[in-house]
């Protein structure tokens, strides 16, 4: 990484270093802004669809969340104490989906939040497998807060698939309910650290990282993928997602089962 001097328009004078190059946002430190132990969740039934508000054990925190089944699917969601939140993907076809309400969970995000900071989403998954070879999948990712699916409003992140074998992995992003080529066909992580993170409120890139220790998010770093987003209009006021919010949404389809275990938010300031 190389290292030049900032110049400055209005005086035409050169200023203290700045990085130049990829790899990440610099000047400054990732701030966490909210982390919840999603194994020290309060036990309740299983949660077919509806929205629902969680409680902690341990804490005063709360995570509200919405549950919603897609194309005749059987699956559940289950909140478990020492556990996490399973995801059930049931018996058949169908992906049952999980939405939770990042912007609630933060004291303070608006426009200018947004605009001023990178935020990250780290989700934290294990016990991740596919029963249904060739045909198992995920879709997770961040969402702005008036649309709950993995396939609808600005849904932007991963996409992962059985390749048929149940030892790998076929892995793609996704917009909406549009697919990329297969980026890569790796060993399924069963335990996985997913990170989304957020620019300008408005652009979306993602991170997959093996373990569960969250990793540093670098935007536009090697092995970020970004997703984009929808098209920002001239004088735009509104950022994608922030004005309605921002959902962070977990799908288990075709039999795919896993836990969730962590949420965490960070922004870099």
């Amino acid at each position: 990484m190389s290292i030049v001097p900032v110049f400055d328009p209005d005086t035409g004078a050169s200023g203290g270093p700045a990085s130049s190059g990829g790899g990440g946002a610099s000047g400054g430190a990732w701030t966490t802004l909210k982390d919840l132990n999603l194994t020290d969740i309060t036990t309740v039934s299983a949660i077919t669809s509806g929205s629902s508000t969680l409680q902690f054990n341990s804490s005063s925190d709360t995570l509200a969340v919405t549950v919603t089944r897609f194309s005749s699917a059987n699956g559940d969601v289950t909140p478990t104490n020492g556990s996490g939140i399973l995801m059930n993907g049931g018996t058949g076809s169908g992906t049952v989906t999980i939405s939770m309400d990042i912007d609630a969970l933060l004291s303070s995000y608006t426009r200018a939040d947004v605009s001023s900071y990178v935020y990250a989403v780290h989700l934290v998954v294990t016990g991740v497998s596919y029963p249904n070879a060739g045909s198992s999948q995920i879709f997770t990712g961040l969402n702005k807060g008036n649309n709950t699916t993995h396939n609808g409003g600005e849904a932007r992140g991963w996409y992962f698939k059985d390749n048929n074998d149940a030892t790998n992995e076929d892995v793609r992003v996704r917009s909406n309910t549009s697919n990329s080529s297969v980026l890569a066909t790796t060993a399924i992580k069963t335990s996985r650290v997913l990170t989304f993170i957020l620019l300008g409120g408005a652009i979306v890139e993602v991170m997959d990282t093996s373990g569960t220790t969250p990793p540093t998010p670098l935007p536009g770093g090697s092995g970020t993928v970004t997703v984009g987003g929808d098209a920002v209009g001239l004088n735009d006021s509104t950022p994608i997602y922030q004005g309605d919010g921002l959902n962070c949404f977990f799908g288990a389809g075709d039999r795919a089962d896993a836990t969730l275990t962590r949420l965490l938010v960070q922004r870099f300031q």
